[in-house]
């Protein structure tokens, strides 16, 4: 079975081998895991997709390779391989040169770099140099036998601008984007290209929710340490709209050149969690029928990993919707972008008291702005609107369990 680099989100290209966790030889059960790769979002293990037997490395440690390209080669079953055979495997591997994912490139570009012939690069360096209007055959003259990376095109650009005086009017300090802000450009600027987004929005009071907290609040803490928050009780409501209006999970899919709609029967929700220099989505699973006391739980383990930068596999396959809370920032309303492949966003502002009316008089109550995104292709206004109401009804007037 050949193991091929998995696309672990819509604007992924590249995946850099940081460690094999086993090695050529070694049997392997279904679900263990394999690899350590590191995208542009995080480190993350990939796990074996059957039981057998590491027959092949085919990407090695600290190589960058394509989506789709060739990692490894399995053999189901319980047959060994041979030591012979794991000689020659680790002798192939060893004298692969490290441009294996793009072997097409390889053979048809001349040693010159030749006008007409493909210029082996990575997607990074072929963007970046477009964008800063580099010739990369330049580069492929100077390296013949090596595939141009982004720093090599980078070190191209400060060699270029060094040679430039530039007037004190015109100075300025430039930088290259971290990978965590080149994946978040990427993916809001697909997101506004692909995704006819529109918006609805409701303020809603959450007196029964602060109520819960303070008496639920306590006994959880004492059980598991972990003090629930606002946004558990959110996703708890989350849940609850979702299955009763189902078809809000649905989500856009690409089948053989034609449109088709994916429906999506579990309730995965993702959480956006802000970062020094971006954000992740780590994604809190199965939320049908979730106690507070395990959404509190799966909501602390989400952050964590977030944070460490070590998001689980199942992080990054495809959800169809994600909340986003600003908590105290300062921010009583805020629209948020849909992540390319999900359907909506609820985007959360901070608790803040407002002038209500109530019972025919005036009075001071304590909410939030939910602001609901929605792909138009598949959710019409109408639904969405009934989504909100429920959301909004379950938040304000249902009974909030307390044990």
């Amino acid at each position: 079975m050949d193991l091929l680099v998995p696309k672990l989100s819509a604007t992924m290209e590249t995946v850099k081998v940081l460690r094999w966790l086993k090695q050529v030889g070694d049997k392997v059960a279904m679900g263990a895991p394999l690899v350590e790769l590191e995208t542009d979002k995080a480190t993350m293990e990939v796990e074996s997709p059957a039981e057998g037997t590491l027959e092949a490395v085919l990407g090695a440690e600290g190589e960058e390779l394509s989506v789709g390209a060739l990692l490894a080669r399995l053999r189901i079953g319980g047959d060994s391989v041979t030591p012979s055979e794991m000689k020659s495997t680790a002798t192939s591997v060893a004298v692969a040169p490290a441009h294996r994912a793009d072997p097409v490139a390889a053979a048809s570009r001349s040693p010159t770099g030749a006008p007409g012939s493909r210029i082996l690069a990575s997607p990074f360096a072929k963007r970046l140099a477009k964008m800063n209007g580099t010739d990369l055959g330049r580069l492929a003259a100077a390296s013949p036998l090596t595939r141009i990376r982004g720093r090599d095109v980078i070190a191209a650009l400060q060699t270029r601008d060094a040679k430039v005086k530039l007037t004190p009017s015109a100075s300025a300090d430039f930088a290259p984007f971290s990978p965590a802000r080149r994946q978040i450009a990427e993916s809001v600027a697909l997101s506004r290209r692909t995704i006819p987004s529109f918006v609805i929005d409701r303020w809603v009071e959450t007196t029964a929710i602060d109520r819960a907290r303070l008496t639920l609040g306590r006994e959880i803490e004492r059980a598991i340490g972990i003090k629930p928050t606002l946004t558990d009780f959110l996703f708890q409501a989350l849940a609850e709209s979702f299955a009763r209006h189902p078809r809000i999970l649905d989500r856009w899919h690409e089948q053989n050149g034609h449109a088709v709609r994916m429906r999506v029967s579990n309730i995965d929700v993702g959480l956006v969690v802000a970062l020094a220099d971006g954000v992740m989505i780590p994604v809190l699973r199965n939320l049908a029928d979730k106690s507070i006391r395990e959404i509190a739980q799966a909501r602390r383990d989400a952050i964590q990993r977030a944070r460490s930068g070590r998001l689980l596999q199942a992080d990054l396959t495809p959800i169809s919707f994600s909340v986003s809370n600003l908590g105290r920032s300062g921010a009583d309303r805020f629209e948020a972008i849909i992540y390319p492949g999900q359907s909506g966003i609820l985007a959360v502002g901070r608790q803040h008291e407002r002038v209500i009316a109530r019972a025919g008089g005036v009075a001071v109550a304590t909410g939030v702005n939910l602001t609901l995104s929605f792909d138009h292709r598949l959710i019409d206004g109408l639904q969405g609107a009934q989504f909100i109401d429920t959301l909004a009804e379950r938040i304000e007037r249902a009974v909030w369990p307390t044990s």
